[in-house]
């Protein structure tokens, strides 16, 4: 399949599964507002209480991609992933009018919309893990020469630490090493040294700065 075929495959599918996550977000969020309404929070409260449960799902589903993303472990926050969801199931199910069919289709939206959104943060997983080296000889000059200048010293450093540190140590590890040599490091420089994309290297920079400044 071509390039241009992917990636509009991927947008469809992207697309879809967005729509689906909102669609069952929504008729879920209808049918646990109607039952704190029941039984007897405050309307001026009842809004906010299927935000607190299926609104939970969506956040701890984002912490798996970033624990994913760091390469640390996902354990916890998938077991919050799925408490909470077996919560919105088994609440949606109770709203629901006592018989076996309207159950059934109480617990497809609560359902539809973890399932979706697990599809969608399983697409980001994937081209998390999957980001292309760039190939440096297409680059401009300038970044080349300051890559080939830093390599053999940084080669050997991610050569030893490798499969041990987290994309984000190795960035702060590349960041020290070229503040010693009085080198300014950019994004599209890390981005080359760890073979990912332009815009998550700037994110690792920012979260490097944004720790730098808490430190001090």
């Amino acid at each position: 399949m071509s390039k241009r075929a992917t990636r509009a495959l991927n947008r469809g599918t992207t697309s879809g599964v967005i729509g689906l996550a909102i669609a069952g977000f929504t008729m879920s969020y209808d049918a646990l507002h109607s039952l704190a309404l029941a039984q007897g929070v405050p309307p001026a409260l009842a809004w906010l209480w299927p935000l607190v449960v299926d609104g939970f799902i969506v956040v701890a589903s984002l912490s798996v991609l970033r624990a994913v993303a760091d390469g640390r472990h996902a354990a916890y926050p998938w077991v919050l992933v799925l408490a909470f969801s077996s919560i919105s199931v088994a609440f949606n199910v109770v709203h629901a009018a006592p018989t076996v069919v309207a159950r059934f289709v109480a617990a497809i939206p609560p359902a539809a919309l973890v399932l979706s959104f697990e599809l969608l943060m399983r697409q980001l997983r994937q081209q998390l893990r999957g980001t292309p080296m760039p190939n440096l000889r297409d680059t401009d000059p300038q970044l080349t020469a300051s890559v080939a200048g830093a390599a053999p010293r940084l080669t050997k450093e991610l050569g030893r630490t490798a499969g041990r540190q987290s994309l984000l140590d190795k960035a702060r590890h590349i960041r020290a090493d070229q503040e010693r040599d009085g080198t300014r490091l950019t994004g599209r420089t890390l981005a080359a040294l760890l073979g990912i994309s332009d815009g998550y290297a700037r994110r690792l920079l920012r979260e490097i700065d944004s720790d730098t400044a808490v430190a001090t």
